[in-house]
């Protein structure tokens, strides 16, 4: 009797697999919360900083001032938010913040002074803070395995999509003039939040892994990551923040991601200062290099993310930081040119940045989201929250003083610290290979 042929897959799932889609049926709640929810920020983000300006007494400096000192007071409560995450779950997690959100948002409409405007803005940061602690491990909960990178990157190329559509509508509203134009923006902010909690408030079921194609299974490699022996995980006995300190694989993770982190400063912080007030190019090429890297992002995220699927997550992120190095380099060379060629080096570079952004983005989320030990992950993702913020917080402060006349130091920093790393995902994936190892598990996906 002759062996059954499996059957071939059905054509919308090699279709979702080809392009990196994740199976989303039965999960159009969760995609609209998402669009949701980044539609809003969409809107309010260009308008953060002016609404104070256009709606208060207060000056630019008051401004600034309230800003930073309420960021500074919300470090603290991050590993808060994670202890939330941890005992209340990711979902409820999701609702108290998009809800806190609100009233922090609808709280801008009352400020009237500086103590007012930072209590207002620590109460959304607050809320953004358990956001990160919640998310991903909101999606590792939905899903597992190569799935669950596809699952990462289809919701970072739709929120870039729908904070483009939030930004275009936002400034549609006040190219307008009209002078309640901004309070009506903080007010459709506040309602999406509103609106993404009551989406996140039926419990959501799990995500079926999507079962491979035949030569996917071929192409999964079949060394180490899939037959050594798992990796042991931090003693049973330790819980909370002694699970996660006494780990050595989670302390090297957070010193990479904190070096590698200041690579994200090149699009929004650094390239509108360095190219056009240090290298005097025109005025609207930094915002046509934000523009490409936007649509490069919503255009191939997905469908890159699906290309990496059998690549362990430390190669690829440690592959993403080379690819950043590159940019780092061709931006560098910018004194030597001029004219076209300065263009060109410029656009290239962002290329460069922008795929290796793409390639890093998914898996980095995905491991921190699986890393974490039981009973602890929130916690974890909280510290892993961190590792951004120390390059916001002092990624200012080192441009600031280097880029106008020590341009080639900054750049020499930034590329030592993108380097360490890359190396530092490379080395510690070395360590443990199987729990920093291919995102196909050997059986999730079968």
């Amino acid at each position: 009797m002759s062996r059954p042929t499996p059957a071939a897959p059905a054509a919308p799932a090699r279709w979702r697999r080809a392009l990196g889609v994740p199976d989303l049926s039965g999960q159009g709640r969760i995609v609209a919360a998402t669009a949701l929810d980044t539609f809003g920020a969409g809107m309010f983000t260009p308008l953060s900083f002016l609404f104070f300006l256009m709606t208060t007494d207060l000056t630019v400096a008051q401004v600034g001032l309230g800003t930073s000192v309420a960021t500074l007071l919300s470090i603290p409560l991050t590993p808060v938010a994670g202890m939330a995450v941890d005992r209340w779950g990711p979902r409820v997690s999701l609702i108290s913040n998009n809800l806190l959100a609100a009233a922090g948002y609808l709280c801008y409409l009352l400020v009237d002074s500086l103590p007012a405007l930072v209590a207002s803005m620590l109460v959304v940061l607050s809320a953004d803070r358990m956001y990160w602690a919640a998310w991903p491990a909101f999606v590792a909960d939905l899903a597992e395995g190569a799935e669950l990178d596809r699952w990462y990157a289809f919701t970072a190329a739709g929120k870039n999509a729908s904070v483009a559509v939030g930004g275009v509508a936002g400034g549609l509203l006040l190219a307008g003039g009209w002078s309640g134009a901004a309070v009506l923006i903080v007010v459709i902010n506040a309602s999406t939040s509103v609106l993404t909690a009551l989406l996140f408030w039926k419990p959501v079921r799990p995500a079926k892994p999507m079962r491979p194609a035949p030569d996917d299974e071929a192409a999964a490699p079949p060394g180490p990551d899939r037959a050594q022996a798992p990796e042991p995980q931090p003693a049973p006995g330790r819980s909370g923040w002694r699970a996660v300190f006494a780990d050595r694989i989670l302390l090297c993770v957070l010193a990479s991601q904190t070096a590698l982190a200041f690579g994200w400063l090149i699009p929004t912080l650094i390239l509108p200062v360095y190219l056009v007030e240090v290298q005097d190019l025109p005025a609207w090429l930094p915002s046509t290099a934000l523009t490409v890297n936007a649509l490069l992002i919503v255009a191939a995220q997905s469908t890159l993310t699906a290309r990496l699927g059998t690549i362990a997550r430390s190669r690829v992120i440690s592959r993403a930081a080379v690819l950043i190095l590159a940019a780092v380099g061709l931006l560098a060379l910018l004194p030597l040119t001029g004219g076209a060629v300065s263009i060109a080096l410029v656009l290239g570079a962002v290329l460069l940045f922008t795929t290796g952004q793409m390639t890093a983005t998914p898996a980095i989320v995905a491991l921190s989201a699986t890393l974490g030990p039981p009973g602890a992950r929130g916690r974890f993702l909280s510290l892993f929250n961190l590792t951004w913020t120390v390059s916001a917080t002092t990624g200012p402060a080192l441009v600031g003083a280097l880029i106008e006349r020590q341009a080639a130091l900054l750049w020499a920093v930034l590329a030592c610290l993108v380097a360490l790393g890359g190396l530092g995902y490379r080395f510690t994936g070395g360590l443990a290979p199987h729990r920093l190892g291919s995102p196909r598990p050997r059986s999730a996906d079968a």
